[in-house]
């Protein structure tokens, strides 16, 4: 018996996010725009549509989300380094960290719960020194994750770094594209052309946006025909 297809439109129906089509420009096989807006990768254009709207975004596939619970665990995570180094706290990895010290995961995420603005903005600013991780997570802004964590306030952080640290490894990827801030509310984006959700998409939806009550959608961008081409 043949198996059916599964769509995007399935996928995301199963996974309660929603899904919209957008017309437009497709440049080359990357390349599109949207209304005479300037060129660039899908995630950026649909990026910009959200920011000429007047949202906040940030186009880092939940890299803002995995640094700020970092800038918010920070203290104990130094305190816990097996080598001592702060600077390897805030440099390595969340899901390595999590994974090294699995045994002080309730004092870890503890500390998210109970960390101060002040300390939380020192952190940010810290982690946003740090080289290596410009080079990981080139699209990060300090100002962005700020802007997060007053959105999603210590006990919702405290309670992603949790079911994050879950299955850490597993849950460093599958983020939709862009976290988008606008009017009070924070949603997840994904944008997609013609593939469909990834496996790990779909581990995240269910094992982090569903129970953490994330608002998430899916843009798809629908190709119109370039002008003289």
């Amino acid at each position: 018996m043949k198996q059916q297809k599964i769509s995007l439109a399935d996928q995301c129906a199963d996974i309660g996010w929603s899904l919209t089509e957008v017309r437009a420009q497709k440049h080359d096989k990357r390349l599109w725009s949207i209304e005479g807006n300037p060129v660039g990768l899908p995630e950026e254009v649909v990026g910009q549509m959200f920011a000429d709207a007047g949202a906040s975004v940030s186009y880092c596939e939940g890299g803002s989300a995995l640094l700020l619970m970092k800038a918010a665990a920070l203290e104990t995570l130094a305190r816990r380094n097996p080598f001592g180094d702060r600077v390897d706290a805030v440099n390595r990895y969340l899901e390595a960290q999590m994974t090294i010290l699995v045994e002080h995961t309730a004092e870890i995420v503890y500390s998210v719960r109970n960390v101060t603005s002040d300390a939380l903005e020192r952190n940010v600013s810290e982690l946003s020194r740090s080289s290596t991780l410009a080079s990981f997570f080139p699209r990060v802004k300090a100002t962005f994750m700020l802007e997060l964590f007053e959105q999603l306030g210590r006990e919702k952080l405290a309670d992603l770094l949790m079911a994050f640290s879950d299955a850490p490894y597993d849950y460093r990827a599958g983020w939709p594209d862009l976290i988008v801030i606008e009017g009070g509310q924070m949603s997840l984006v994904e944008v997609k052309t013609s593939d469909k959700l990834l496996d790990s998409q779909l581990r995240f939806a269910k094992g982090i946006s569903s129970p953490m009550g994330f608002d998430c959608n899916v843009v798809r961008l629908k190709a119109t025909k370039v002008q003289g081409v």
